[in-house]
């Protein structure tokens, strides 16, 4: 009865919708941070068919819309805009929105968000990869958003990048002050919401192994360009040798990394870099987790 009600009433007073009539097919790398997804990017950026921009928050921008819903469609426009144009991560290298506020002011169609991110995430094509037909997101926290982004685009495909929790609890520490129990969390969260939402819509969730990116690429980028129904480009297996536009990936010297050869010198890392209480306490904090995604004991 209520959603009969809220059809009929005019947009300024029950809000816009989150998607229109058409379907859109993006894909979303996601995991916990420090377990590959950046490196995954790379690889998936060498390929001619696909472009991946810099990081944004896409929940940031959902929250947004449905806040600002009910204003007017052209002031609704700007202020998502404006959140890709001065996001930090977009940061010079965001291309003229100019035609894209134009083009969704003028077609009543596509008032909706769908149709705005898949507006802007095309123009960055446009400017950076024009060779590109789909594009994804690789933001490694929006595992935790996996549902809203459903809601947007109910044929998104999700890749979720999974590491061995120890590695990733290691590579927090070494690379930044947080403490052990804090770095378990972050790799623990963002895991199980979005093994949760693989049990829920399976078809459109894949986990990934970083330790099996790095010791198979070929048979595990092949799996992946198979789940995006994108046929395997040689090129994403030599990605270090292309130039690829990932400027924002080079202003952080963690991730200079995905500019060399692949490598396994990170697998297992855990087992010098921590100590033995480090790895009771890890054991305590992650064990049922790590056993039943397979990765083995001590």
């Amino acid at each position: 009865m209520i959603r009969r009600v809220l059809r009929h009433l005019p947009v300024a007073l029950r809000g816009r919708p989150l998607r229109g009539l058409e379907r859109y097919r993006p894909f979303f790398i996601v995991g916990s941070g420090r377990c590959g997804t950046t490196l995954l990017r790379a690889m998936l950026e060498a390929h001619p068919d696909v472009h991946i921009p810099p990081e944004t928050h896409l929940p940031d921008v959902m929250r947004d819309y449905q806040r600002y819903s009910r204003l007017p469609w052209h002031a609704v426009l700007r202020i998502i805009l404006t959140r890709f144009e001065y996001h930090p991560q977009w940061d010079g290298f965001v291309p003229a929105f100019g035609p894209v506020y134009r083009d969704l002011s003028a077609r009543a169609e596509d008032r909706n968000l769908a149709a705005v991110l898949d507006a802007v995430y095309r123009a960055h094509a446009t400017r950076y990869k024009p060779t590109a037909t789909r594009w994804g997101d690789k933001t490694p926290l929006n595992a935790l958003a996996l549902n809203g982004l459903h809601t947007v685009f109910p044929d998104l495909r999700a890749i979720h990048m999974v590491r061995d929790g120890r590695d990733v609890v290691q590579s927090f520490m070494r690379r930044t002050n947080v403490e052990l129990s804090a770095a378990a969390r972050a790799w623990l969260r963002p895991v199980r919401t979005a093994q949760q939402f693989g049990v829920r819509h399976p078809a459109q969730y894949r986990e990934i192994r970083y330790e099996d990116l790095v010791r198979q690429p070929q048979v595990t980028i092949e799996a992946v360009c198979a789940f995006l129904d994108l046929p395997l480009d040689e090129r994403s297996l030599r990605h270090h040798e292309l130039d690829l536009p990932l400027a924002d990936v080079d202003r952080f010297a963690r991730f200079q990394g995905v500019r060399g050869p692949l490598h396994q010198a990170e697998i297992g890392r855990w087992r010098t870099d921590l100590s033995a209480t480090q790895i009771d306490q890890l054991d305590a904090l992650l064990g049922p987790t790590l056993s039943a995604l397979g990765y083995e004991d001590r």
